[in-house]
């Protein structure tokens, strides 16, 4: 009865929600305002992310429910990508351009030859190849699938002049995306994504220098996700680049085990130095908001002060704990992060609240139904939801409250003005 009533309440509040954000915006003239826009929505997945295909009875994007299709049943045309596991931030963002306009992967020469792999990938037919400046799209990225639609429209915008130059040198056609001046975004919206590196990888590199060893993926791919990953034979990391295509036959604990003592993770081009806090800091240094954008961001926290301690634990805490929680919860990097270790320690079960709220220095201000570009607007933390309860994969959350969570978004993206 109480479960029931739980559920009743949280739908009335998300409703209630909707409800105030459409007020606000027809009141702040942004509602049906004759430059409002149709443009499709583009769902970018974290690490160990999947297509629709790969785990047939889950979705990435809701879990049992399906957020993509429910968001194109009510009329906001949804699309989901799907980019390489463990991959950095560039070649993650690289791959997304051209499952969105289609072709052939070109990570870039100059890239390639740097960091030790192949310089072409995948060809993809494009999901919506009309993608340019008059047919913008909108980009939402899950966890680390943040970091990468933000690394794409650096490279929407400025393209890449080492490329460029590189592919001067030696005569060779230098890939669309490496050249500059694409304005194709019209907003980027972030959930629950390390804006600011996560401690947590932090905590595993520092793990990796003190034994001198390989990193331990294990401490990072919840064992409920490997028994998922388990039900499919051919769901892979889709790390072609780095000859890592999962063999038939192969179990995905003898594949994540190949890939643990392969040359990607002891190089400096894969998802783990990113998300470290420096690895963040130094993308930051050069990622701006750009004033012909909307930038959004939503943050969860699932821990709880320990008043004997004062470091950080999981809320609500049943059954086994979260490790990566309890880490991140009392990481001592000896107060070397920004505004010290203590602020870090709140957290949504993988990342901390306070990286998720907004790249450091950026404009920004609290959501007050005013949206303006070049500012990101910073949604208030959403209290006991846990990093997978996002995208309806995790127990915190009903699914019907998440699909509603995602209704919210993209009303408020499609009232956007040009």
């Amino acid at each position: 009865m109480v479960q029931k009533k739980l559920f009743k309440m949280s739908i009335f509040l998300l409703v209630v929600m909707l409800f105030t954000t459409l007020l606000m915006s027809f009141k702040n003239k942004q509602i049906y305002a004759a430059n409002s826009n149709d443009y499709p929505i583009v769902l970018v997945h974290g690490l160990y992310g999947w297509s629709k295909n790969e785990i047939s009875s889950l979705n990435y994007w809701g879990g049992i429910c399906d957020i993509e299709k429910y968001l194109n049943d009510q009329g906001f045309k949804t699309m989901t990508a799907n980019v390489g596991n463990l991959a950095s931030d560039w070649d993650r963002a690289v791959e997304l351009y051209y499952f969105i306009k289609g072709g052939t992967v070109d990570y870039g020469a100059a890239h390639a030859t740097k960091c030790g792999h192949e310089r072409y990938g995948k060809t993809f037919k494009g999901i919506y190849p009309q993608w340019n400046e008059n047919s913008k799209i909108h980009l939402i990225g899950h966890s680390s699938g943040g970091q990468t639609i933000r690394q794409l429209v650096e490279l929407l915008k400025n393209g890449c002049l080492e490329e460029r130059n590189h592919s001067e040198r030696v005569s060779e056609k230098v890939s669309p995306l490496f050249i500059d001046g694409k304005n194709w975004v019209l907003s980027l919206t972030t959930i629950a994504t390390p804006l600011n590196g996560s401690t947590l990888a932090d905590y595993i590199a520092a793990k990796k220098n003190e034994s001198a060893g390989a990193i331990d993926l294990s401490s990072i791919i919840p064992n409920s996700l490997m028994k998922m990953f388990s039900l499919s034979p051919t769901i892979d990391f889709k790390l072609d680049q780095w000859g890592l295509k999962r063999n038939y036959g192969e179990t995905i604990y003898e594949y994540v085990d190949r890939v643990q003592k392969s040359k990607l993770l002891n190089s400096y081009d894969n998802a783990l130095v990113d998300l470290t806090t420096l690895g963040a800091a130094k993308f930051n240094m050069t990622a701006k908001t750009y004033d012909d954008m909307y930038y959004f961001s939503f943050n969860g926290n699932n821990s709880i002060k320990d008043p004997s301690t004062g470091y950080y634990l999981p809320k609500n805490n049943t059954g086994t704990p979260n490790p990566s929680s309890i880490a991140i919860g009392m990481y001592n990097s000896n107060n070397t992060l920004p505004f010290g270790d203590e602020k870090w320690w709140k957290n949504d079960g993988t990342v901390n609240v306070i990286s998720a709220q907004v790249p450091f220095g950026q404009p920004c201000k609290i959501n007050d139904y005013v949206f303006t570009k070049g500012t990101w607007i910073i949604n208030p933390t959403m209290e006991g939801w846990g990093h997978e309860d996002f995208i309806g994969l995790g127990t915190a959350q009903n699914p019907l409250t998440v699909l509603q969570y995602y209704k919210i978004i993209a009303t408020t993206l499609s009232n956007l003005a040009k």
